[in-house]
């Protein structure tokens, strides 16, 4: 009698765990004049959305380099007696005048909001781009995005002669220059449009990149300002030596989800020996089979009904039936236990943080730090990371605005944070206060600091420090170091001084 074959089919997934990636490139069939990127700007603009750490890591920039804010700042000692009266006023306008540029710089958005946007772009594709605007007079009044995966740069045009503003022994000085300037060109939906590099002064029309004094008022191309990553024509993001890991990563992440998905969780194998399968229970199997895939069909049973193989002797007329032997073999063993290449990706993630420089506290990974590695942490990345990035950011700001503003005696200042911990200063401070060396003056600001608040200095016949005005008042003269008179209202004065500056200790040390 035939005997009935179970066969095992092993069948692949239904849906890949390969990423479709549409990202064309809308000047593939134009470069020429315009020039083309290293890498897709499409591609790379987008791959922070696939990356589990690249989003994080550009986040702790744009965070700690631009989002502390931005405000104006002497380039004078204002408070200093050696510098003149119609300085200090000149410099307290130009204060005034930098700090309302500074709040108009964009209508909608504040400037902090839009060089984020900026620092986006360049840390994932390497450039990123705000166009200045100016007012009829050629001042500029204010920025704008633009959004870098749309802009490409052009070839430089020909020498032209420029003519700079330089402080030579803090006297304005003439100098010029020869400079090739680049163009840039933005296209959206097919639509193209010209820039000119911030500083040309030639008139451009934005429909065509030409340069033409005729071109009316409406069609004349505004400035292009390029922060860029790099000396090259176009930047290039500092982490895409790990472009491959980072690839990688999104692979191994898109494999344990069409385990968990569309993989078969198959515990055992069934085995029958001396029998077969009726009919329903074969068809059972199958349909099992094929049901048994993702978490919505784990843990489900199976019931099955096996029929002894007849034999060739008779017992009684009746065929002989031999005994049918089901058996289960376990194959747990060999099931995915946890996600694969979790290694792989920590690895990864090591290798992406590391090309930003950034510890691992700033992605919100903070389980091994305690509080003295993480205070050296912030400490050594501020030094070797922020700062730096700040102050390449502020220059390039002044270099923008300063000189058409006309600006002497302020600039732009970008903020950071603020490491300073009023407990340890109050305890550096204590000797130097119980030695007399400290006027009330100094330790104002600081308290302003611990108090939220703006605290105003005490007139100069009460800066003096601690010690000498207790021997004042005990009546010990100082050879004219302070000239008090003896009175019951001075010296009631002079205790009010003494509870001021007992709150000062007290708020320092609390």
């Amino acid at each position: 009698m035939s005997k009935q074959t179970v066969r095992a089919r092993v069948m692949k997934a239904s849906i890949s765990p390969t990423t479709q990636q549409l990202y064309d490139d809308d000047f593939s069939k134009q470069y020429g004049d315009i020039l083309e990127p290293p890498y897709n700007l499409k591609e790379l603009k987008l791959i922070g959305e696939y990356s589990s750490i690249l989003q994080q890591c550009v986040d702790a920039y744009k965070t700690n380099i631009i989002e502390f804010g931005i405000e104006p700042e002497y380039k004078i000692d204002i408070n200093s007696e050696e510098e003149e009266m119609a300085v200090k006023t000149k410099a307290e306008e130009e204060w005034t005048r930098l700090g309302e540029f500074i709040r108009y710089l964009n209508l909608d958005e504040s400037p902090e909001a839009i060089l984020g946007y900026v620092l986006d772009d360049r840390e994932k594709t390497g450039n990123g781009y705000i166009e200045i605007i100016r007012d009829g007079t050629g001042m500029p009044v204010g920025i704008e995005y633009a959004d870098a995966q749309h802009m490409r740069v052009c070839k430089k045009t020909v020498e032209e002669q420029i003519e700079y503003t330089i402080l030579e022994n803090n006297q304005e000085k003439k100098v010029t220059r020869w400079k090739r300037f680049r163009r840039y060109v933005q296209m959206i939906d097919g639509k193209k449009v010209f820039f000119k590099e911030y500083g040309d002064l030639r008139i451009m029309n934005s429909t065509n990149g030409k340069f033409d004094d005729n071109t009316p008022e409406n069609l004349r191309a505004t400035e292009i300002y390029h922060f860029k990553i790099g000396s090259g024509t176009y930047g290039k993001p500092r982490w895409i030596g790990n472009l491959i890991s980072l690839y990688g990563a999104r692979k191994a992440e898109e494999l344990n989800l069409t385990y968990f998905s569309n993989g078969r969780h198959i515990p055992a194998a069934i085995t029958v020996s001396n029998g077969k399968l009726d009919e329903d229970s074969y068809n059972e199997l199958q349909s099992y089979m094929n049901e048994l895939q993702g978490t919505d069909n784990a843990h489900k049973f199976l019931l099955l009904e096996v029929q002894g193989n007849a034999t060739d002797s008779l017992v009684n007329n009746e065929e002989k039936i031999t005994p049918a032997k089901v058996e289960i073999k376990s194959l747990a063993e060999i099931l995915q236990k946890d996600a694969l290449f979790l290694e792989y990706d920590e690895r990864t993630r090591q290798k992406i943080r590391s090309s930003f420089r950034l510890p691992p506290l700033y992605t919100g990974e903070a389980q091994e730090f305690s509080r003295a590695t993480a205070d050296t942490a912030r400490k050594v990345t501020e030094e070797q990371v922020f700062q730096p990035e700040r102050k390449a950011l502020a220059r390039a700001l002044n270099t923008l605005f300063l000189e058409p503003l006309g600006l002497k005696y302020v600039k732009l200042s970008v903020k950071g944070a603020d490491f300073h911990d009023p407990a340890e200063i109050a305890e550096i401070l204590d000797p130097f206060i119980q030695a007399g060396a400290v006027a009330p003056n100094d330790l104002r600001e600081l308290l302003g600091q611990v108090l939220g608040k703006r605290v105003e200095p005490f007139p100069d016949e009460y800066n003096v420090p601690l010690q000498i005005i207790m021997r004042e008042l005990a009546g010990s003269p100082l050879g004219g170091l302070i000239n008090i008179e003896k009175s019951k209202e001075k010296q009631l004065d002079f205790i009010n001084l003494l509870k001021d500056m007992r709150d000062v200790l007290e708020e320092l040390r609390a």
